[in-house]
């Protein structure tokens, strides 16, 4: 599988909330997460039991749109623009970077920076 379409597999599984699909595009190991709130995580643990919170919610919509995406032959970064809605009024855009790094042969989600635009 080339990066974009594990790019794609894994925000497809964000919008479909498929927790499964979502972790066999991540790292097990050597994993950042920058959350919108500063929050820090370091392992793959962490952060699929914080998308398993997010995805029991079924209320929110999130829109993404590519910014630049950066490819070499093992590292590659993504730079969404995210449109984050719930249906009470609440709304969030922010800058969404993702690294992905091939391991044997397979492309792995290795850090998830969400910073929100102000």
């Amino acid at each position: 599988m080339t990066f974009r379409q594990t790019l794609e597999r894994h925000l497809r599984a964000i919008q479909n909330r498929d927790l499964a699909e979502l972790a066999d595009t991540v790292a097990a190991d050597g994993l950042v997460l920058v959350m919108a709130d500063g929050k820090l995580a370091l392992r793959s643990e962490e952060f699929l039991e914080a998308h398993r919170g997010w995805f029991a919610m079924q209320s929110w919509t999130l829109d993404s749109t590519p910014v630049r995406t950066f490819e070499s032959a093992d590292l590659a970064v993504a730079v969404l623009r995210l449109d984050y809605r719930e249906p009470q009024s609440v709304r969030s855009e922010s800058y969404l970077t993702l690294v992905f790094e091939r391991r044997n042969g397979k492309w792995l989600m290795v850090l998830d920076q969400n910073t929100p635009i102000k």
